[in-house]
């Protein structure tokens, strides 16, 4: 890793630029804003929401490279469409510039693989992200699970549903299902677990959208981890009554395990039956903190110097599952991890 000024940049505030204006940019634009230890000193997009920036007072760069070329900025969040994601990266860190990135880093293995040859050879700072690690109730499980509270893990049991289904004009750029949202339940598997994935096998199909040429919408996957834990991860992009988010940990001493958000705790009993509201239905709302709490972890990393809690590591490791529950899929067969590494000299 490069060596940064820690001294520098814990005497004042950490300078941000940040990419993207659209839906996620908001949210991080937002959190960035209201932060007492960041100064946004502007954004740049091309098709920049003029009236969201105004509102706020903040710059507008003319592109990614009037802003990378910007000697105040410490660092820059990256929120564009996921095919930009590569080339920024590689401009931001040329720039010397500390990188937040949403995932992913790419669609394709041997680009992200670039970008970690790239950052053993010069260094640098890449946080990515995979912000679920960050919901307080997933990191509390994955707490009580390190301290031993559940025994010796035998099960690991992830549901991921969204509310609606995506469009078509989305899926096509995505990557498909398992590399843009069962991704994440990879890596929430990983980081529960403290274990790698050893083998996958799944089951799916297309049900609840009209895009079944193209990709799955719902899947059923099994996976061993080299730890002798089975998982099984279920994953759909419709959830009629909100968005379906539930983690299970099951050991030799008890089970640890949360239930969705909901906009309120009332439950309603009567003579007929029990009641009360649907999940949250959006991810922006369902997360909402885990972003909060995933710029606390990136100011903390950045300013003590240290290498991110959620790198190119993660990226890689999630994205050889992806690869093997895509393999395993197409061929209809358990694929081992290591079949998938193999092809990339890992």
């Amino acid at each position: 890793m490069q060596e940064i000024n820690t001294e520098k940049i814990n005497a004042k505030k950490i300078n941000v630029g940040v990419l993207g204006t659209g839906r996620i940019g908001k949210i991080h634009i937002k959190n960035l804003f209201n932060h007492s230890r960041i100064c946004i000193k502007g954004v740049a997009d091309p098709f920049v929401d003029r009236a969201f920036v105004d509102s706020l007072g903040l710059h507008v760069f003319k592109d990614s490279v009037e802003m990378l070329s910007c000697s105040d900025i410490d660092a820059v969040f990256i929120c564009t469409s996921s095919d930009t994601h590569y080339a920024l990266i590689k401009d931001a860190l040329a720039a010397k510039k500390a990188i937040f990135c949403e995932k992913p880093v790419d669609l394709d293995l041997n680009r992200i693989l670039e970008i970690d040859s790239i950052l053993k050879k010069n260094g640098g700072f890449l946080q990515v992200g995979f912000n679920r690690r960050f919901d307080e109730n997933f990191s509390k499980i994955a707490s009580m699970v390190r301290d031993n509270a559940v025994g010796n893990i035998l099960q690991i049991h992830i549901v991921s549903r969204d509310f609606l289904p995506p469009p078509r004009s989305y899926v096509e750029g995505s990557g498909g299902m398992f590399l843009d949202m069962s991704i994440h339940d990879f890596d929430m598997l990983r980081y529960l677990s403290s274990s790698e994935v050893d083998e996958v096998f799944v089951m799916a199909g297309s049900y609840v959208s009209d895009y079944g040429d193209i990709d799955v919408d719902t899947a059923s996957i099994l996976l061993r981890l080299q730890n002798g834990c089975v998982a099984q991860i279920e994953n759909c992009r419709l959830a009629s009554y909100g968005y379906d988010q539930r983690v299970e940990v099951f050991g030799d001493k008890g089970r640890v395990f949360c239930e969705n958000k909901y906009n309120d705790s009332v439950t309603l009993c009567n003579a007929n039956n029990q009641s009360r509201s649907n999940p949250l239905d959006f991810f922006l709302e369902r997360y909402a903190s885990s972003y909060k709490s995933e710029l606390e972890d990136f100011i903390a990393h950045f300013s003590e110097g240290k290498s991110a809690s959620v790198g190119i590591k993660e990226s890689i490791n999630a994205t050889l599952i992806a690869l093997a529950v895509m393999e395993s899929h197409k061929s209809s067969r358990a694929v081992k991890v290591a079949e998938i590494a193999k092809k990339y000299n890992l």
